[in-house]
């Protein structure tokens, strides 16, 4: 006899909405998912709390471009661990970011991971280090693919900005101007650019084991593409499968896409693999079902921390110069 050993949460399709709201973008007000749903701001609220509680919404992320912290490529693998001689994720991760900074983390279901992390100039030659570190594990695949350039200059204020919505990347506009010591109209204008140039994208994480769902099935697809046909296929995407798209995770390149999906039945997953991968300069699409995400913003807190110091730094220096 089987007994349910956990505990899990029914969602309904306006849950289902509103974590397709604030998965694309956390930041958005709530009086703007209830236009979307069909409910009252107020209740709105009520059911992300509820969702908060119940773990399904684990927590409010900023994730930033790593390139302006000098980081050029990211870098995918897929690695499956060895039955026989297991090795836990955690020091996997923790091998890897010899060689770079893991960004993310997703366990898969039938037990091969997906690990992202951003490299610096002339890691990408050390692959063979990489499948050497994570052994006994193998690599089951790797690629490596050129960060897009920031289109923003970021200043002090941005990182402050920045070191704020690392704890809480729903955090009030007067809260993150008090505690950055910036004006709330500067708050608003920074951030608001920080997504018109996709220097930063705002996200939530899921805990995609407590849903019980009727009806519903949610997967993930790494897209493959011709860089010269990113923004093509990406418009394609948001047109043609939209009904069944729950979010596209913020490209800093142009080389991969990664998109979640979710629909009511396997003939349906089956039509909308058949339709990515139909389309001009798709090179490959890979569905999988993630079991777990995690995101690391260990080396974005050190990164945003060094930039501070070397910036007080340089402004004592030009005080000193100028007193002298």
């Amino acid at each position: 006899m089987l007994a349910v050993m956990q505990e899990t949460t029914a969602l309904d399709e306006i849950d289902l909405k509103i974590i397709n709201s604030l998965s694309t973008n956390c930041r958005v007000p709530y009086r703007n998912i209830a236009s979307i749903v069909g409910i009252t701001p107020k209740a709105v609220k009520t059911r992300v709390n509820k969702m908060i509680s119940q773990r399904v919404i684990q927590n409010f992320v900023v994730l930033i471009n790593p390139v302006i912290f000098g980081y050029e490529k990211q870098c995918f693998l897929t690695i499956r661990c060895n039955n026989n001689n297991p090795i836990k994720d955690e020091e996997i991760i923790k091998r890897l970011n010899l060689v770079g900074d893991v960004l993310a983390f997703a366990k898969q279901l039938g037990g091969s991971s997906i690990f992202v992390l951003v490299v610096k100039s002339g890691t990408e030659d050390k692959i063979r280090l990489l499948i050497d570190l994570v052994k006994p594990a193998v690599v089951v695949e790797s690629r490596f693919v050129d960060l897009m350039p920031s289109t923003m200059n970021i200043n002090i204020s941005d990182l402050k900005i920045i070191r704020c919505l690392l704890s809480n990347a729903r955090m009030e506009i007067a809260n993150i101007a008090k505690e950055a010591s910036i004006s709330t109209r500067t708050v608003t204008r920074r951030i608001e650019m920080m997504l018109q140039s996709h220097f930063s994208s705002f996200t939530i994480i899921r805990d995609m084991s407590s849903m019980l769902l009727v009806g519903y099935i949610e997967f993930a697809v790494v897209i493959n593409v011709d860089k010269s046909l990113h923004e093509y296929i990406l418009k394609r995407v948001y047109r043609e499968l939209q009904e069944y798209l729950m979010f596209i995770s913020s490209a800093n390149q142009s080389e991969v896409i990664f998109a979640v999906f979710f629909c009511a039945n396997i003939p349906t997953v089956d039509f909308i693999l058949k339709q990515i991968v139909s389309y001009e300069g798709v090179e490959k699409a890979e569905l999988s079902i993630t079991t777990k995400l995690t995101y690391y913003q260990e080396w974005l807190k050190r990164e945003i921390n060094k930039r501070l110091r070397s910036e007080e730094v340089e402004a004592r220096t030009r005080r000193y110069s100028l007193v002298k």
